[in-house]
């Protein structure tokens, strides 16, 4: 009977690693729920919204952002906080509005 539980554990490890690589639009999400931001709706609505709403380096810095680990000092990490840095006062109102957004359309807690 162990060996049978094996066997499924090892046939779900090798599903996961051939399966396809997650979207950015999926890597937020799943960061968002694991953060217990919301549901896994809340969580897909957010990200949809993200990918929608935000300029394509804006989404990059909040994919970045949202999915480092605490303490990450990646070149991507450093690359996504001089975007954050350097954001233009038209992405800082497009990224708030998202944050509005996200709240009243998708129910995030931020």
């Amino acid at each position: 009977m162990a060996a049978d539980w094996r066997l499924i554990l090892l046939a779900g490890l090798a599903a996961t690693a051939c399966s396809k690589p997650l979207t950015k639009t999926e890597q937020l999400a799943e960061a968002c729920f694991m953060d217990q931001m919301g549901t896994r709706e809340m969580c897909s609505c957010m990200a949809s919204a993200a990918s929608e709403r935000l300029d394509p380096d804006v989404f990059d810095m909040f994919v970045t952002m949202g999915t480092a680990a605490p303490g990450d000092d990646t070149e991507d990490t450093r690359r996504a906080r001089e975007t954050a840095a350097s954001m233009t006062p038209a992405q800082q109102a497009q990224m708030q509005a998202f944050l509005t957004a996200a709240v009243e359309l998708c129910g995030l807690r931020m």
